[in-house]
């Protein structure tokens, strides 16, 4: 009798789990990068960095670099350019059974959610990496620069670190969605990391997280050797109609304050408060509505000085509510409570003027308030 062995593919593949490293360093990411290499035979690492006109993707594992593409950019959307590229590679780094830990490296200063929810779809029964596995989102930070990087308002571009040649995001702008979904944050560069650079994480991190200090020659073990996380909670952290359950204790100068309210805000008083609640070195943020705009679902996002409002498509079935969570190292703490106090609509008071077409256009149809 002959005995033929045959490789499958498909459900008989070797168990093949992808984890997302995240970073605003540029040295960081690349000594992170290289140390996951060199730690085992079976983890490949996907690097994506963005070139004038292209995005450069390089495939490395413990032999080396084993592939590096430049794919031209076809639209303006840097996140877009790399989402549809990631997924063809990693389909075909499972299919080569080579490997059962793939890393993606994202571009420095990229957020972590596009990625995820590309995953999350993937990795669904019917999507096209099916039977691999959600890992774990790490942000890799500067211990020694955190603190200050948490709440800067230096433009990426300055510091040569924008995503594009017209990125204007400042970087606590960049920092605060990584920070905010993260599953684990390694703070490296100085070890033990100074207690305000762990306060800062701490307080700026979502629920289910954690905070490490640790040099990146531990990186492996800190991705592949804790709980895998679930896409899910990535994506819940990354929520605007969600805030942290928590909120930390006060702790080396930092300091956060949860604002809540059942009542919504008077346009015309947040317009009049709005300095007072915002003009500070602060990260802010939250979900609130207007009563003036009762069934519109509103965001605010604030790091670095700047201030996003926006709309989402609805409450989702969520009881509306005003809910700012608010992370500070200055004295501003009593100005900002006292400021979002008296923005807040009274239900003795009349509805005044909407006053907000500049921030959320104009109000469908019946949705003002009578």
């Amino acid at each position: 009798m002959r005995i033929i062995l045959v490789k499958c593919y498909g459900d008989a593949m070797s168990s093949f789990t992808i984890s997302t490293l995240t970073t605003i360093d540029p040295l960081m990411r690349a000594a992170a990068a290289m140390n996951l290499t060199l730690d085992r035979p079976d983890l490949v690492v996907v690097t994506h960095d963005i070139l004038d006109g292209g995005v450069r993707r390089t495939v490395a594992d413990i032999t080396g670099v084993i592939e590096q593409t430049i794919t031209p950019l076809a639209h303006a959307c840097v996140s877009c350019a790399i989402r549809e590229d990631v997924l063809p590679t990693l389909v075909g780094l499972r299919r080569q059974d080579r490997w059962r830990h793939a890393v993606v490296a994202l571009p420095v200063t990229a957020e972590p959610a596009p990625l995820v929810r590309l995953l999350d779809g993937a990795l669904r029964p019917d999507g096209q990496l099916a039977g691999a596995e959600f890992g774990t989102v790490a942000a890799i930070l500067d211990a020694a620069t955190v603190r200050e990087d948490a709440f800067s308002d230096d433009w990426l571009t300055d510091r040569d670190l924008g995503l594009r040649d017209e990125d204007d995001r400042v970087v606590a702008e960049a920092l605060a969605p990584i920070l905010a979904a993260a599953d684990v944050i390694v703070l490296a560069g100085a070890t033990p990391a100074p207690e305000d650079a762990l306060a800062v994480a701490d307080h700026l991190r979502g629920d289910g997280s954690q905070v490490v200090s640790a040099e990146l020659e531990s990186l492996t073990p800190l991705l592949l050797g804790r709980p895998r996380g679930r896409s899910r909670d990535c994506l819940e952290r990354a929520d605007p109609l969600r805030t942290p359950r928590r909120t930390p204790r006060d702790r080396a100068g930092v300091w956060s304050l949860r604002l809540e309210s059942d009542r919504p805000f008077d346009a015309r008083r947040l317009r009049e408060s709005l300095h007072r609640m915002a003009d500070h070195p602060i990260r802010v943020r939250g979900h609130f509505w207007v009563a003036s705009r009762p069934h519109s679902a509103c965001i605010w996002e604030e790091a670095g000085g700047q201030l996003s409002v926006g709309t989402v498509d609805s409450w989702n079935g969520r009881q509306p509510r005003t809910t700012l969570v608010v992370t500070g190292v200055g004295e501003e703490r009593a100005i900002i409570a006292d400021a979002f106090a008296a923005a807040l609509h009274s239900p003795a008071e009349p509805i005044g003027d909407d006053r907000l077409d500049d921030w959320f256009g104009a109000p469908d149809e019946g949705e003002e308030a009578a």
